[in-house]
């Protein structure tokens, strides 16, 4: 079956608001990196790595993701 997401590492490249990152992956291509809002906000800076997941039909929008099980970026 064929995945709904793929994982990637982000760069942070600013913050757009509050739950809003400009980001880039690692061949280059910008991306905005999110949190929903049920979903706690992330003190991310310029420069940091962060995981996330694509989804296959739109690669141009990352969804951060956090470790339920150490309460910090997987």
């Amino acid at each position: 079956m064929i995945p709904v997401t793929v994982p990637s590492i982000v760069t942070i490249l600013g913050q757009h608001s509050d739950r809003t990152w400009h980001a880039s992956l690692p061949n280059g291509k910008k991306v905005i990196a999110f949190r929903t809002l049920d979903e706690d906000t992330l003190p991310l800076a310029i420069g940091d790595l962060a995981h996330v997941e694509l989804n296959v039909g739109d690669f141009s929008q990352a969804h951060v993701l956090l470790s339920p099980s150490e309460g910090q970026f997987v």
